[in-house]
């Protein structure tokens, strides 16, 4: 599924992970856990949300999704150094965070902003 022709949410059939994941962007004190890693020949940025049960009941597991979603679309619109991005992007709550999907949707924000800040400067 596109999101306003800036991004691609990543389906079951992708298979888009690679064999070792890289290692998180974020720091531990954050309550994400978003890696990040290069996909030749995209065009699109591709996004990938997951959160287990473990994290809290169905409506805020979607609800974290959702925002995540909204969060990177505003990113991207609003950072045009971001626009040459056509890696995968993955994020999920941090382990060890109780209620991890109940976060707001700036500080999302803020963390997405910053993971590709550090991965754009690599």
């Amino acid at each position: 599924m596109e999101f306003a022709g800036r991004f691609r949410a990543a389906r079951q059939g992708d298979h888009v992970v690679p064999e070792c994941p890289p290692r998180p962007l974020s720091d531990r004190a954050s309550g994400l856990d978003i890696r990040i890693w290069a996909r030749p020949g995209a065009t699109l940025p591709l996004l990938l949300v997951n959160a287990s049960r473990k994290q809290g009941r169905a409506v805020h597991r979607n609800l974290f999704r959702r925002r995540v979603r909204m969060a990177f679309l505003a990113v991207l619109r609003s950072t045009p150094e971001f626009a040459p991005f056509s890696g995968v992007l993955w994020v999920r709550p941090a382990r060890g965070v109780q209620g991890g999907c109940n976060l707001p949707y700036a500080e999302i924000e803020a963390h997405l902003s910053a993971a590709l800040r550090r991965w754009m400067a690599r």
